[in-house]
């Protein structure tokens, strides 16, 4: 006889970001193994890791594919898997820089919720009467700009050796842009690039803070160390909380 197919429980959350239900099973032990030979690698072969296991474990929607997801939301679900999947008490060792001590805290992942900034202004006035309606960034566009959840947890900025990618990113959220006669969503990223590059600093800044007020993974510990001092240690990102 052969051997039995052992049956998974399901469950059900709604992801915070886009609003829709995803049913999933806990991961096993083949998508465990994967989880941990990406951990052993570099940041992109973790997000790798992840995103594998997630396309495994998701029954429903059946067209469901992680890369079409923001990053917030797959962070939320990754999040909640491991819950499902292990247990939702996260266990973070911490060294303190004042006293060099080390803390032990817990973290019951169900507490942990995103941080999404009400009324956020998703439109940037531009020159010439024209408005940029942006989005915000999937893990396709974070792929395709060879980023990683790090760099968009830590909110890269438009500098240093990511730059290009930086920009690039901001490209792919470019949605549309219009004005009082036309909508114009019909180019390429390089043409959403070229664009970028020509608007004003002052526009831009205004992009900027569309990213900023993006919504984010947070929690925030607090304890006192062995000095007598307040401290805080501010988790963002799901690197941070494993």
């Amino acid at each position: 006889m052969a051997l039995p197919t052992i049956t998974q429980p399901e469950f059900e959350i709604t992801l915070p970001v886009i609003g829709k239900k995803v049913k999933f099973r806990p991961f096993l032990v083949k998508e465990e193994k994967v989880l941990l030979v990406g951990k052993e690698g570099s940041a992109n072969d973790q997000m790798n890791a992840m995103m594998q296991t997630l396309k495994n474990v998701v029954i429903s929607p059946a067209n469901f594919d992680p890369e079409d997801l923001t990053t917030v939301d797959v962070e939320y679900l990754f999040m909640h898997l491991r819950g499902k999947s292990i247990n939702n008490i996260v266990e973070l060792k911490y060294k303190d820089k004042e006293d060099d001590q080390i803390y032990d805290f817990q973290i019951d992942i169900n507490d942990i919720e995103p941080v999404v900034t009400k009324d956020r202004n998703f439109e940037v006035a531009l020159a010439d009467g024209l408005i940029m309606k942006l989005k915000d960034p999937t893990m396709k566009a974070v792929k395709a700009c060879g980023m990683d959840l790090e760099d968009v947890s830590e909110g890269a900025e438009l500098s240093g050796t990511k730059s290009e990618s930086v920009f690039k990113l901001v490209a792919y959220c470019v949605d549309s842009v219009y004005d009082s006669k036309n909508v114009y969503d019909d180019f390429t990223i390089d043409e959403a690039v070229e664009f970028i590059s020509n608007i004003d600093v002052k526009s831009f800044e205004a992009i900027q803070e569309f990213f900023e007020s993006a919504p984010k993974l947070t929690h925030t510990l607090e304890y006192k160390n062995s000095l007598g001092n307040d401290r805080q240690i501010v988790l963002s990102g799901v690197a941070d909380f494993f």
